[in-house]
């Protein structure tokens, strides 16, 4: 487990490097909210904190209770982990996001806009291509697979719309 996160730090330190980042600090140090060092709305580099809302975050955002980010790029992960629009990684034990592009990993995934991967014990999104994989997959409309115990497609016209052990609309 210690070697995955490290490696999906890795991963988001590289990804910082091929994004131009103008006007935005290496390091941040949060306390909550915007009590913080440096007082910045962005992040281009590593992001340490209890709890954190940050405009844009390029790079890592790490934080005990809850991590949110407008504008995300690379790895997020806190108890709580939120964005608006999101590219990469969360890690966390509640996932939040209206739209994300990567893998989402925790036990409750609960996102509007989804293309990637979600693992977790319950996933929910409204729309998602990619697969999901959970004790209970939920998705509105979908282009992929879902493979858990409970798989629900709402929109899912070529199977059915729930479906046991996997379930997938393409």
């Amino acid at each position: 487990m210690k070697k995955i996160f490290l490696g999906l730090i890795a991963v988001a330190v590289l990804l910082t490097g091929a994004v131009s980042v103008s006007q935005a600090q290496v390091f941040k140090l949060s306390l909550w909210g915007d009590i913080c060092i440096p007082n910045e709305s962005k992040t281009g580099g590593l992001e340490l904190a209890i709890g954190t809302q940050t405009q844009e975050v390029i790079g890592v955002q790490l934080a005990f209770i809850y991590a949110q980010a407008d504008e995300l790029v690379g790895l997020q992960s806190a108890l709580v982990s939120m964005t608006n629009n999101g590219q990469g990684v969360q890690w966390s034990f509640v996932n939040l996001a209206d739209k994300f592009q990567g893998a989402q990993l925790s036990a409750v995934n609960w996102s509007k806009d989804v293309t990637g991967f979600q693992l977790s014990w319950v996933n929910n999104a409204e729309s998602i291509n990619g697969l999901q994989i959970g004790v209970v997959n939920i998705a509105g409309q979908m282009k992929g697979l879902q493979i858990g115990l409970v798989n629900i497609i709402k929109n899912n016209y070529e199977f059915f719309p729930v479906f046991p052990f996997f379930n997938f609309c393409f």
